[in-house]
């Protein structure tokens, strides 16, 4: 059972970064792990635990992966806001 309904705005959650630079693993990690959290999250998954991973063979070690929200006044995240007279990607096709 959900803890929570799937948010309208799951679209844009599942479809938010850039393709990550090929070169840097780490920022490919990064990517890819923010891609899998905000996917599962807009499905209506519980992310926010702590996950047991294990390795697929007895040479490859194990992981640990807690995840916790952010509070809202410790978010990076930066809206673009619209100046007066533009219209936003799903307001274009619309009338008034």
């Amino acid at each position: 059972m959900r803890d929570r309904p799937v948010s309208p705005l799951s679209p844009a959650l599942m479809d938010h970064s850039p393709s990550p630079d090929p070169a840097d693993p780490t920022a490919a990690f990064r990517t890819r792990l923010a891609d899998a959290l905000l996917s599962a999250y807009a499905r209506g998954a519980t992310v926010e635990t702590t996950h047991e991973i294990d390795g697929p063979c007895a040479d490859a070690p194990g992981w640990r992966v807690t995840v916790e929200k952010v509070p809202p006044e410790r978010r990076r995240y930066e809206p673009a806001l619209l100046e007066e007279g533009q219209a936003s990607n799903e307001d274009a096709g619309r009338t008034p």
